[in-house]
C-alpha cells in the first residue's frame, strides 16, 4: 500500500499553507505526492512545505513572475522536463502567456545555449498543443537574420 503524506500532514501549517498554495496554482500537487509516496514520501512533504509553503510566500514576485523565473531556471539547468511541464502549466494557469514563454526561452539562448534551449521550448510546444495554445501568436516563423554585411 502507497503511504500518502497528505493525510500524515493534516494540522501542519506549512504543509497544508503549501497545499493550498499549489491548489491556488490550479494543481492539487498529485504527481508531487504520488511519484515517489513508495520510495521517498517526505519528498512530497518538502515540495510543499519548502517550495510552495514558504519560497512561493517570499513577497517581490507575483504568481506570473515567480513562474517565469522559474522556467528560466529550470531551462538553464536541462534535464528538467517534467519539472519545466509542470511549471510551466502553473504560469499559464497564473496568467503566462506563451508568447512571453517563448520570448524567455529564445532570450535565454544567448545564456543557457542552443541544446537547452531547444529542449525547453520542444517541452513548451508539448504544453502548449495539450492546451491547444498552438500556434503560438504574435511569434514570427521567419528570423530577419544576421544584420547584412556593409
Amino acid at each position: 500500500m502507497t503511504r500518502d503524506i497528505r493525510d500524515e500532514q493534516r494540522g501542519n501549517p506549512r504543509f497544508e499553507r503549501g497545499q493550498a498554495r499549489l491548489e491556488a496554482l490550479g494543481d492539487k500537487g498529485d504527481a508531487i505526492f504520488t511519484s515517489l509516496a513508495d520510495v521517498a514520501p517526505d519528498m512530497g512533504r518538502f515540495v510543499a512545505e519548502f517550495v510552495f509553503g514558504d519560497l512561493y510566500g517570499q513577497p517581490g514576485l507575483d504568481d506570473r513572475q515567480r513562474q517565469l523565473v522559474t522556467l528560466a531556471m529550470l531551462a538553464a539547468l536541462g534535464d528538467t522536463d517534467r519539472q519545466f511541464a509542470f511549471h510551466l502549466g502553473l504560469g499559464l494557469n497564473a496568467g503566462l502567456t506563451p508568447k512571453e514563454v517563448v520570448g524567455a526561452l529564445v532570450h535565454g539562448l544567448a545564456f543557457i545555449g542552443f541544446p537547452r534551449t531547444f529542449n525547453a521550448l520542444s517541452t513548451a510546444k508539448r504544453v502548449f498543443a495539450e492546451r491547444g495554445l498552438l500556434p503560438v501568436d504574435g511569434v514570427p516563423t521567419e528570423s530577419a537574420g544576421p544584420p547584412a554585411a556593409g
